[in-house]
């Protein structure tokens, strides 16, 4: 004689509750893997190899086009980088660092304005130093058609330390001016390349 057997609603009820549990941790790993691919798509868009020679342009290309942008000028020296890295200041001047150096940074290549004459190319993990008289001073790049000022004020014998932040990758900040981190930003000055040094001598820099 053939038999069958009869779910109990205890038994159904505990079947349910297995099958529940299994698709709700089919989501949350659906949820991980949707959430890490965009993280791990900037990862490979934006890690950029930087390369330089004294003397020569400072030039970065991605890993993954291997497409190549360089610096319309000759970077300073190795010796020049390294006493700019020491953030020290200069009697009678006023000091300012640029640093641009924003971990998901795509290789763009922005160009910073030192009250609207001196013209400095920058790219990823780049720093400026700038040897300005006391007073104020306006930086400005432009991005998607605006200009993003900033204002810095210093005496003679003063240092300020600003960032040029953010990025073109998508689901991120783009690019602002930022100096809500000086002490952070020295830090992250240190794996950078000093594109320019420029030092003003009256109202011209050189």
């Amino acid at each position: 004689m053939n038999t069958t057997a009869i779910a109990t609603p205890a038994g159904c009820a505990a079947h349910i509750d297995s099958i529940k549990e299994h698709r709700m941790i089919s989501r949350r790993r659906l949820f991980f893997c949707a959430a890490a691919a965009p993280a791990l798509l900037i990862g490979c868009a934006s890690a950029p190899e930087p390369r330089s020679v004294d003397g020569r342009t400072y030039c970065m290309s991605t890993v993954r086009t291997r497409r190549t942008v360089c610096t319309p000028e000759p970077v300073p020296s190795a010796a020049s980088e390294a006493d700019a890295k020491r953030f020290g200041v200069t009697p009678g001047e006023l000091t300012v660092y640029v640093v641009r150096s924003a971990w998901t940074d795509a290789v763009r290549p922005l160009t910073v304005t030192v009250d609207g004459a001196a013209q400095v190319g920058t790219l990823p993990r780049s720093l400026i130093r700038l040897r300005l008289p006391p007073g104020e001073h306006q930086l400005a790049f432009e991005w998607n058609g605006r200009v993003h000022g900033l204002t810095v004020a210093g005496e003679a014998g003063e240092l300020r330390v600003v960032e040029l932040a953010g990025s073109s990758v998508p689901l991120g900040r783009e690019y602002h001016w930022s100096d809500a981190d000086p002490a952070g930003a020295k830090l992250r000055a240190r794996g950078t390349r000093l594109v320019a040094d420029l030092r003003w001598a009256g109202s011209e820099p050189r």
